[in-house]
């Protein structure tokens, strides 16, 4: 979905979100990462068909109008030039990651891609940049069901990509919540950078109601305005490999 926003609504950076007012009647306004900031003023975002919000969005006809806030939360620290990358997704994740990784691309950075989905049917991997043949780019895909891919979880990627991984590198995660725990716990044992963009329900989306509470070394905080994106080290991970 494409949303043209004008000149009213600031520059996102990446792994910002907006909340948008999806149906007339609906309580409760519906976030959802900025995928893709292809010219100013115009936002893609990827919608899951999952409930009745989501539903009257996709329904939505070309020049409708939608309340929109945002951007919204804090997203990825961007690393300095010159530093490895990766990128880990688990289903919608990719929209979570994919604006970094067009970013990253256009800097010219050396990006490695690890994405995993349910079956091929879920997989996402499309919407990211291609791989390329000089290696600067690449890209693996696994499957729980061992349709497409590796037959595994993001994490069982990652886990196998973990001894090519420079120590300099930085690593970049979003999906479910068991995934990026895992994640985050592999790259912390070996001592690397490490930020996770958290998937919550989120009703205010600016910290106020504080329904999104997640457990931090420095006590409860909101993924919507603290986060969504947190450093690894900062997370109360109680699940380790692999999800």
């Amino acid at each position: 979905m494409a949303c043209s926003v004008g000149d009213d609504l600031d520059s996102p950076e990446p792994g910002q979100f907006v909340h948008l007012d999806a149906l007339a009647g609906l309580a409760l306004r519906r976030p959802f990462s900025v995928a893709g900031v292809p010219v100013a003023g115009l936002l893609e975002l990827l919608i899951e068909l999952v409930g009745e919000g989501t539903r009257a969005l996709s329904a939505l006809h070309v020049g409708a109008t939608v309340s929109i806030l945002g951007p919204l939360g804090h997203g990825f620290t961007m690393p300095p030039p010159g530093t490895p990358t990766v990128i880990v997704a688990g289903g919608v994740g990719v929209a979570g990651v994919r604006f970094l990784a067009q970013r990253l691309e256009r800097r010219g950075e050396r990006l490695t891609m690890l994405v995993g989905a349910r079956d091929r049917d879920h997989l996402l991997h499309n919407l990211l940049p291609e791989a390329t043949e000089d290696g600067r780019l690449s890209l693996s895909i696994a499957t729980d069901d061992g349709t497409a891919g590796l037959a595994g979880t993001a994490c069982d990627l990652f886990a196998q990509e973990l001894v090519r991984i420079p120590n300099e590198a930085v690593v970049y995660c979003c999906g479910p919540r068991a995934m990026t725990d895992a994640v985050g716990a592999l790259a912390l044992e070996r001592n690397l950078r490490c930020e996770v963009s958290l998937e919550e329900v989120m009703a205010c989306g600016t910290g106020a109601c504080r329904g999104c509470v997640v457990e931090t070394t420095d006590g409860y905080r909101t993924v919507c305005s603290d986060g969504p994106v947190f450093d690894a080290r900062t997370l109360v991970i109680e699940s380790v490999p692999h999800a």
